[in-house]
């Protein structure tokens, strides 16, 4: 009878999307995308992970100072810090930490927040002392502080970005630092000619839909959508074209963004190596730290629920 019906628990719906979007809170599309490439059982432990709070990782500044002396300054001050797997500069804060800035270590420079899969893109880039990297969409400068930290901040590194209320925040972190090699430029990285073949090397840090950094925002999974994701894959393309013209023969360009769309991510590298044949992907060493993110295709993938940090995807072009 009607009676009993009601009294039935909520039936969730059949279709592995739905179910998934009402049982996780992720909207349809999302999750459609993340099933193409995972299949139900790990879409479903990845938007687990994405409801899970966020970890806080720290990038040590090995020009001020060593993993151990941080190590130990934390644990004196009661902060429970591990190291992360692959990367030599990077401690996780495992407990209750309050005020980042009241940390030890901060006010002199001694290290940096940022995700473990953020600093796996300053090694992929593997700069060398003395050369011109460029960094197109730098701020607010996790990543060009970390190439500056690479090269012994001995050479020229260029953090460019149209947004130049984030960019103070890139010239406060250069300061605090303590780092000289960064020079900052203001403007649209699609309109910057004067660059033209002078870089060793190029970072594009694109603008992203950030499906892969969805834990640390809550609302953020509602602001895009299928539409947003196609605009955006229109700039990461321009912006590709673009940076591409500023390596110098023989130079290499590295291009990440931290969703998990193939819309943004392989797409837009088959698409630009289909209209450059001067251009090839360039895999990792099997014996780097990076061989573990390493796809067959040659580029990288960090999937949270897999690597336990952000979401990320990142490739090394080399241009001939």
């Amino acid at each position: 009878d009607a009676h009993s019906t009601s009294q039935a628990p909520l039936k969730l719906p059949e279709n592995p999307v739905e179910r998934l979007g009402i049982l996780h809170s992720f909207p349809d599309w999302i999750v459609q995308v993340w099933l193409e490439q995972l299949g139900y059982t790990e879409t479903e432990q990845l938007c687990a992970w994405m409801n899970a709070s966020p970890t806080i990782d720290l990038r040590v500044n090995i020009l001020r100072t060593s993993i151990e002396e941080v190590e130990a300054a934390m644990q004196s001050a009661g902060i429970a810090v591990s190291r992360i797997p692959h990367l030599p500069q990077g401690l996780r804060l495992t407990g209750s930490i309050g005020t980042i800035a009241n940390l030890p270590g901060f006010d002199r420079g001694w290290w940096t927040i940022q995700d473990s899969s953020a600093q796996l893109v300053g090694y992929l880039l593997d700069p060398q002392p003395g050369e011109v990297i460029i960094d197109a969409c730098a701020a607010p400068g996790g990543k060009t502080t970390h190439i500056a930290e690479l090269m012994g901040d001995n050479g020229t590194v260029w953090g460019c970005d149209r947004t130049p209320s984030r960019l103070k925040k890139l010239q406060e972190n250069t300061q605090r630092l303590g780092l000289k090699s960064i020079q900052i430029c203001t403007g649209d990285s699609r309109h910057q000619s004067q660059f033209t073949n002078i870089a060793d090397r190029v970072l594009l840090d694109a603008p992203c839909s950030g499906l892969g950094t969805l834990h640390r925002r809550a609302d953020a999974r509602w602001r895009h959508t299928k539409e947003s994701v196609t605009e955006l894959a229109a700039l990461q393309s321009e912006l590709l074209e673009q940076s591409a013209t500023w390596v110098k023969p023989g130079g290499s360009l590295a291009y990440s963004t931290c969703t998990l769309h193939p819309v943004e991510n392989e797409n837009i590298i088959q698409a630009f190596l289909e209209r450059h044949p001067d251009w090839q992907i360039a895999s990792p060493m099997p014996n780097s730290n990076l061989a573990s993110f390493t796809t067959p295709e040659g580029w990288l993938k960090v999937w949270p629920h897999r690597h336990q940090m952000d979401g990320f995807f990142m490739v090394i072009l080399r241009c001939n």
